[in-house]
């Protein structure tokens, strides 16, 4: 079969909910966007085994791109499900710690993401770790209390953005290797 050529200004290559995410943000400008996929549908690949967890943006190396765009990204998440009627849940997220040892390290975590500008950071007790998730192991030290972290589905969206993105003129290829 003979290749078929497309023009673009843009090509976005994987379907998952970067790529997606990325092809719908382009889809709001004035240029042709082409959105390649290898499978046989969007989300198929990393994306359908995502932990579904909207990051505070603690873990990135103060002053990189990563943890800038992090806490930035992290906060446009509930208007952007809103807006694709995506269920989003801002639930906090906590990292525990089972020893002490564990436990200094949710200091520098805590002084990382204070950095990163990440609002609202707590290392809490283990009295109130368990008050905010009885389900803990009873063995726990402490946490790492991040209030703005959340949850969403992430393959349902990768869908919504590949959607709007269509929607909007993107040309989407699938089961197209590249």
């Amino acid at each position: 079969m003979q290749p078929r050529r497309i023009a673009a200004d843009v090509v976005v290559i994987g379907a998952g909910v970067v790529g997606t995410g990325i092809a719908r943000e382009l889809s709001r400008y004035d240029v042709r966007v082409v959105l390649v996929e290898k499978q046989a549908d969007v989300a198929f690949g990393t994306t359908k085994a995502n932990t579904a967890l909207v990051h505070a943006g603690y873990d990135a190396e103060p002053g990189t791109w990563k943890a800038r765009l992090n806490v930035r990204g992290n906060a446009l998440y509930p208007k952007t499900c809103a807006d694709l009627g995506v269920a989003y849940k801002n639930c906090g997220s906590l990292v525990v710690a089972a020893t002490e040892n564990e436990a200094g390290y949710l200091h520098e975590l805590k002084e990382r993401g204070e950095r990163n500008g990440v609002p609202g950071l707590e290392v809490i007790p283990r009295e109130q770790v368990i008050e905010l998730e009885p389900h803990v192991n009873p063995g726990v030290v402490a946490a790492l209390w991040a209030p703005t972290g959340g949850i969403t589905s992430p393959w349902e969206l990768a869908i919504a953005y590949a959607e709007n993105a269509v929607a909007n003129g993107v040309e989407l290829l699938l089961s197209a290797p590249v």
